[in-house]
C-alpha cells in the first residue's frame, strides 16, 4: 500500500461508500475500511491506477478547459417579444416588438463565419419561434459553410410538427421546453398574452418532438407549483411523453421587477429541493443526467461564446439580457466586437474564486457561483455567490450511477 496527494475535489460520502472527483469525474464505490485508508492517502495496490488517474492532486485550471471546448457556441436572441405573459417572466419589464435587425443577422454570421470552428447556436428570445424565417435565413448560410447545428429555447407553443421538421431540415438538435405542472396549474402560470392556457398545445407538440429531436422539458419551480410537480410527472408517464431529458428549476428573483417574488423558494434549500425532485422522478421512469452534476464552466465566463440581442448588444449570459447595466459588448456587422466592459468579461469572472474558494471540495462545480446571483444578492459581477450547501445535496445522487 502507498501514500498518494490525495486531489482536494474528492468528496467522501460515507452513508454510501462512494468516494465522487468533482473535477474528472470519476467515482469509484468501496467499503468503509477502503474509504477511510484512501482519505489517510493510502491506495490499496488493486485501486492504485484509478486513483491515480481520477482522484489524486490536480490543479483546477478554467482557461484548459475552455481551451479544450470543441464547438463555438454562441446565443442570438432574436427577439423580445413573445405570445406567452408568464407570470414570473424576467423579461416583462422591457418586452416589445423589436426583432432581430438585419444588421445584426449579419454581424452574427459574420462572427461565426470569422471563427471558422464547428459552431452550435442557440436561439433564444422572447418567444424565437416567432422569427422562424430568421432560424432557417442564418442556418442556411452557416451549414453550407462550417460544421453547425442549433438548439432552439421555446415555450412549445409555436413547435408544431410542421415546424419541427423544418427545423430538422436545417440542422435543429434539440429544443428545450417548459411545462410547469399539470394542465390547471401550469395554465395559470404560463399562458398565453390573451390569458389563453398553452398546456394542451405543449403537451401535443411534445408528443410528437420527443420522437423527432432531443428534448429538454424544463420545470420552474416556487411555492405555487412544489406539491404538484408529482402530478406533472404521472401525467407526462401516462400521456406517453418520457422520451426527453427532465430540468428543474427554482424560479429566482430577478433584477426587474418583484411584484412576484415572494412564491420563490429559498436558494439554501434548493440542493434538498432538486435531490427530491430527482427521486420522485427516477420512481416515474426518468432518467437522472449526469448534466447535474457538470456544472462549472458557463458562458459568463466564455467571451467567445457570446450572447447577442437583437439590437447587437452582447451581454455575460442569458439572464443579463435587456438590462442596459450589463452590455459588455456590442457587436458589428463586420462580425467584430467592440468591448464596451471590460469588467464583465469572462476573463474576470471565470477567477472570481481565487483566494476564497481555492480549496473548496465543489469549486470546478461551482467556478466561484452564478455571476447573475451575485449581481441580486450581493449587488455586484465579482462577487461570489456559495452553493456549497446545496452541492453537498446534490452530489448524492452519485448513488444511482454506481
Amino acid at each position: 500500500m502507498q501514500k498518494v496527494k490525495l486531489s482536494k475535489f474528492n468528496v467522501f460520502l460515507y452513508d454510501y461508500g462512494i468516494i465522487f472527483n468533482t473535477l474528472t469525474g470519476y467515482a469509484i464505490k468501496v467499503d468503509k475500511g477502503t474509504m477511510e485508508k484512501i482519505q489517510k492517502g493510502e491506495i490499496p495496490e488493486d485501486l492504485k491506477e484509478i486513483i491515480e488517474e481520477g482522484f489524486a492532486d490536480q490543479d483546477f485550471d478554467p482557461d484548459r478547459l475552455i481551451a479544450n471546448k470543441k464547438y463555438l457556441e454562441p446565443t442570438l436572441v432574436l427577439t423580445y417579444d413573445c405570445n406567452f405573459d408568464c407570470v414570473y417572466c424576467f423579461q416583462k419589464a422591457f418586452r416589445n416588438k423589436s426583432r432581430v435587425s438585419e444588421t445584426v443577422v449579419k454581424g452574427f454570421v459574420n462572427y461565426i463565419l470569422r471563427k471558422r470552428k464547428p459552431t452550435r447556436v442557440t436561439y433564444f428570445g422572447g418567444e424565437p419561434l416567432l422569427e422562424l424565417r430568421r432560424i432557417e435565413e442564418i442556418s442556411n448560410i452557416l451549414r453550407k459553410e462550417i460544421d453547425y447545428s442549433f438548439s432552439v429555447v421555446t415555450n412549445g407553443s409555436l413547435l408544431t410538427p410542421y415546424v419541427l421538421d423544418k427545423l430538422n431540415s436545417v440542422g435543429l438538435t434539440h429544443v428545450q421546453i417548459t411545462l410547469d405542472g399539470p394542465r390547471e396549474i401550469h395554465d395559470k402560470r404560463r399562458y398565453f398574452v390573451n390569458g389563453k392556457g398553452s398546456f394542451d398545445i405543449i403537451l401535443k407538440n411534445l408528443k410528437y418532438a420527443q420522437d423527432h429531436t432531443k428534448v429538454v422539458l424544463r420545470i420552474n419551480i416556487d411555492v405555487k407549483n412544489m406539491e404538484e410537480i408529482e402530478r406533472l410527472l404521472k401525467t407526462l408517464k401516462d400521456e406517453g411523453i418520457t422520451n426527453v431529458r427532465l430540468d428543474p428549476h427554482l424560479v429566482h428573483e430577478n433584477v426587474f421587477r418583484h411584484e412576484y417574488w415572494h412564491n420563490t423558494l429559498s436558494k439554501d434549500s434548493e440542493g434538498e429541493i432538486l435531490v427530491k425532485f430527482w427521486e420522485i422522478a427516477k420512481d416515474y421512469g426518468f432518467e437522472i443526467p449526469q448534466e447535474v452534476f457538470r456544472l462549472g464552466i458557463c458562458v459568463a465566463h466564455i467571451d467567445e461564446d457570446i450572447v447577442v440581442d437583437p439590437f447587437g448588444n452582447i451581454y455575460p449570459c442569458w439572464a443579463f439580457t435587456g438590462n442596459p447595466l450589463y452590455i459588455k459588448g456590442k457587436l458589428k456587422e463586420d462580425g467584430s466586437i467592440e468591448w464596451v466592459r471590460k469588467e464583465l468579461l469572462g476573463e474576470r469572472a471565470k477567477y472570481v474564486w481565487k483566494g476564497k474558494c481555492d480549496n473548496c471540495p465543489f469549486l470546478p462545480m461551482c467556478v466561484g457561483g452564478c455571476r447573475f446571483f451575485a449581481v441580486l444578492d450581493k449587488g455586484k459581477f465579482d462577487e461570489i455567490d456559495c452553493q456549497k450547501r446545496n452541492y453537498e445535496e446534490i452530489v448524492k445522487l452519485i448513488k444511482y450511477f454506481i
